[in-house]
């Protein structure tokens, strides 16, 4: 009759609180590379070795990571080894060679094993196998047409595969001689295989380590003494839905046994127990564990006894999935224990999260479901806790603990959460504001940043407000500069304001960052201002302007009258030969002489008079030397008499100097002889020859 299916049972995936075993350590074939499991017929005759073939050839068929299982069993002949995709059609392929094997009334004394070799290196030469292909291969270790050469030709038999990259894992049966399984370890050795022995106790568990999809955790490992018994409590959580428990022992005279926390034996007449056993495997598998300690126990002759347990309990404790925390601010974190997508609810629970901070401190915080210290609602399965500030952005790993009041058991989960620097606010006021009634002022300038760089943000996510004497109003915010369209990181507040005095400048910063939203609030700045009446205006200019412009013409205007009032320079001064010494009308003269001293001509203007200190006054059609002694020529005279103060000049009066004379005439017939022709051009004031009248001809 065929047994139920070993590996069925111990097929399950359970998380544990402790480091998992490593599972399939020694098989990273791949899913391009080929798994050939070949069972010994020789096995059928002993129940061990049927029980051993079972667990071991399901236990690999299930944990192999080969995309394509093969299998096949083998005695005096091979049979043909046939494949299927690995899964669940390559675990019935694999069981189905197994029930033959049990079918069988007796098996071979001796298989031939090169022969099955040969056939698995055809099959995998034939379909072009990868490298790290394997060949489990299954044996009773009875070799047909054993002789003294045939360790020798294993080893040849292994170097042909480790050619190829193909490996061979031998497990040999309960019923195997030592003498057999040390020589057919070495096939397994020379090919950078495994040899299990699953007529030990390490070899069975070593089979599990390597191939089980369980993930083990280790509960107990002893060495008995003779008639002694060795215990171990589990702690067994609320919500478990199921645990098994795998004991590998030594000896099969070993009796072992899970207690309940009520002290009853787990037995497989109960209905949510079952109970399967090999000579070096017991698995007990317990459905709707009732929460507690419960016993594992083991009792017999002196021996080796592991024993490892698979605990499968669909709470998972994570955070609530949330954005970045500020940093720099309380936060709120949440948690809760989750069956699928569901937060449960927890009587008598108590949950504590260890949180390693990015800024390389430790906190240890309890978290809530009592509508309390940040938990928003009681009794609704999300655990809080207000956080003190982050200190540090980056990565802030926690480990989440949930305990019970009546039980000792804990569940843990590690997760983690984000702290972020989010964007700050510095605002500057502008003192000693000046505006106008109606006028926008800028009164402060603020700027935002993330740590120490710049943020760009839109001005709508800003507020401004300003508060003063007169109560507080809205302000506008603008743009300094533009990196991109319609965001900047620095603004002007701008307001219009009401009357003289001090204000105080708020400014709140609302908007969304790393998908979490915020508020900044700037700290407050105070700005003074000033009130300026502004002058009436013409045509844009104040009316004083125009006043200033009426008196400036005004002045010009009788500057010019007066500078026109004035008699301008005439007549000419001659010598005794009647050549022109000066002509007074054509003087070379500056503006400013022109201007201010029109009817005036100091003598020193005049570069060909022999004398210096005087000056020419013309008034109507009179001409007067005003004469200064101290600085003039002393000798001059007037009409051989020393020269006076002032001089009337006429045409018969004559001007004596340094023996020259000189006398004043209105107009001139230019009478000139060859020496005043050809030194005319040198005479003062006289561009040609043409006659020259006074002023009343």
């Amino acid at each position: 009759m065929r047994r139920p299916s070993l590996i069925a049972l111990i097929a399950i995936t359970v998380l544990f609180a402790g480091a998992a075993l490593p599972a399939r350590a020694a098989d990273p074939i791949g899913e391009n590379g080929v798994m050939i499991i070949l069972i010994d017929e020789g096995a059928s005759p002993v129940q061990r070795d049927l029980d051993a073939v079972e667990t071991a050839a399901l236990t690999i068929a299930r944990g192999t990571t080969a995309g394509t299982i093969a299998a096949a069993s083998y005695g005096v002949e091979s049979n043909e080894i046939v494949s299927a995709d690995s899964g669940p059609a390559g675990t019935r392929l694999v069981d189905d060679v197994v029930t033959e094997i049990r079918s069988m009334d007796i098996g071979p004394g001796r298989s031939d094993q090169f022969a099955a070799l040969t056939d698995a290196f055809s099959f995998l030469s034939r379909i072009d196998a990868v490298e790290g292909s394997r060949v489990a291969f299954i044996t009773s270790g009875r070799i047909l047409g054993e002789s003294e050469n045939t360790r020798e030709r294993l080893v040849s038999v292994a170097d042909l595969f480790s050619a190829e990259g193909w490996v061979i894992d031998v497990i040999t049966l309960p019923s195997s001689e030592p003498v057999l399984r040390d020589l057919l370890s070495g096939l397994s050795t020379g090919s950078d295989g495994v040899f299990y022995d699953t007529g030990t106790a390490e070899g069975v568990a070593a089979l599990f380590e390597n191939y089980s999809a369980l993930s083990l955790e280790n509960a107990m490992d002893v060495e008995m003494h003779d008639n002694s018994a060795a215990i171990v409590t589990l702690d067994i959580a609320p919500h478990t839905t199921e645990f098994t428990t795998v004991f590998v022992r030594q000896h099969d005279m070993v009796d072992v046994a899970v207690f309940s926390p009520n002290g009853t034996r787990a037995a497989s007449e109960m209905e949510n127990v079952e109970i399967r056993e090999t000579p070096s495997a017991v698995i007990i598998r317990i459905i709707s564990p009732v929460p507690g300690n419960w016993t594992l126990q083991g009792s017999g002759p002196a021996s080796k006894l592991v024993a490892s347990v698979d605990v499968r309990n669909p709470l998972d404790l994570r955070l609530i999935e949330q954005p970045p925390l500020p940093v720099g601010e309380a936060a709120i974190i949440e948690a809760a224990a989750f069956n699928g997508e569901s937060a449960q609810l927890l009587s008598g629970a108590e949950m504590t999260a260890t949180i390693s901070k990015a800024s390389g401190t430790t906190e240890v915080v309890s978290l809530n479901d009592a509508g309390e210290n940040g938990d928003q609602f009681a009794a609704d399965g999300i655990y809080s806790v207000q956080l003190s500030a982050p200190k540090s952005q980056g990565i802030n790993d926690v480990v989440l603990q949930l305990t019970w009041t009546d039980y000792s058991s804990i569940l843990r989960s590690d997760t983690a959460f984000r702290s972020e620097s989010f964007p700050t606010l510095s605002l500057t006021a502008v003192n000693d504001v000046e505006t106008a009634v109606g006028k926008y002022a800028t009164v402060a300038r603020v700027q935002v940043r993330v740590g120490d760089y710049p943020y760009l943000t839109s001005p709508s996510d800003i507020k401004a407000v300003l508060n003063g004497s007169a109560g507080s109003f809205d302000a506008i915010v603008l743009t300094v500069d533009e990196p991109e369209l319609g965001m900047a990181w620095e603004f002007d507040i701008a307001a219009i304001i009401p009357e003289t005095g001090a204000y105080e400048v708020e400014v709140v910063l609302d908007s969304i960052f790393e998908g979490r939203a915020y508020t900044r609030v700037a700290p407050l700045a105070t700005s003074s201002a000033l009130i300026v009446e502004e002058p009436d205006l013409i045509l844009g200019l104040p009316i004083w302007l125009f006043g200033v412009i009426g008196a400036l013409l005004i002045v010009v205007a009788v500057f010019t009258i007066w500078v026109s009032r004035k008699t301008s320079p005439f007549g000419f001064i001659m010598d005794d030969a009647d050549r022109v010494v000066v002509d007074f009308s054509r003087l070379d003269r500056s503006l400013i002489r022109r201007l201010l001293s029109k009817s005036s001509v100091d003598a020193g203007e005049v570069k060909d008079l022999p004398f210096a200190g005087g000056t020419f006054k013309f008034s109507g059609d009179k001409v007067k030397l005003v004469h200064k002694r101290a600085v003039g020529d002393p000798s001059m005279r007037v009409n051989s008499r020393p020269v006076g103060p002032e001089v009337d000049l006429g045409e018969n009066v004559w001007l004596g100097v340094g023996g020259r004379l000189l006398t004043f005439q209105k107009a001139t017939t230019m009478a000139v002889d060859e020496e005043s022709a050809d030194a005319g051009d040198s005479v003062t004031g006289i561009g040609s020859a043409a006659p020259v009248s006074s002023p009343g001809d």
